[in-house]
């Protein structure tokens, strides 16, 4: 991959992607009248209804998704930090290797949610998380780095399937 093309699936959209969702979480925190570092200090646990089906919520994530390694450890927050650089690095490394655009895409898309949480998790201590869908049963309450993440490795899956579907085709045309 040329480095121009490397610098903006792996530079510019990220970092344009991670100021939208660190500014999802700064205006959550302003709607909520609470500062930006609530989260280093507190637990808060406020909701607004938006609608039936979503809310706004204020919450702090001391874990990683769906509520597993749940606690406050100063040992598992710079572990946790760590580990989303490092994962970065190396998601860098594949998106360098990766051809295909929705592979590409959807890469960008899993390194600016990594960055945004550890951002969070490096200043704070935690994840600020707000949109809310509980009213429709669905108990997890999540940010705008957590949906690029999920978007990200469900384009990853649907790219890995389009990209063996296209070998076996063509080790299949080779053969005839």
């Amino acid at each position: 991959m040329p480095l121009r093309k490397l610098c903006l699936l792996g530079g510019v959209i990220p970092a344009v992607l991670i100021g939208v969702d660190q500014w999802s979480k700064w205006a959550t925190t302003r709607f909520f009248d609470v500062p930006m570092s609530v989260c280093a200090k507190a637990d808060p646990n406020f909701t607004y209804e938006v609608s039936p089906i979503a809310d706004l919520s204020l919450l702090c994530n001391r874990g990683i998704s769906w509520g597993m390694l749940q606690g406050d450890s100063p040992i598992k927050r710079w572990g946790l930090t760590l580990f989303a650089f490092l994962m970065t690095v190396v998601l860098i490394y594949v998106l360098r290797k990766t051809a295909d655009r929705l592979g590409q895409i959807s890469l960008s898309l899993v390194i600016a949610g990594a960055v945004g949480n550890a951002i969070d998790r490096l200043f704070f201590g935690a994840v600020t998380d707000m949109i809310d869908f509980s009213d429709i049963g669905f108990n997890y309450v999540f940010n705008v780095a957590d949906s690029y993440i999920t978007v990200g490795i469900i384009g990853l899956f649907v790219s890995t399937y389009l990209t063996d579907r296209r070998e076996k085709a063509a080790a299949k045309s080779a053969v005839e």
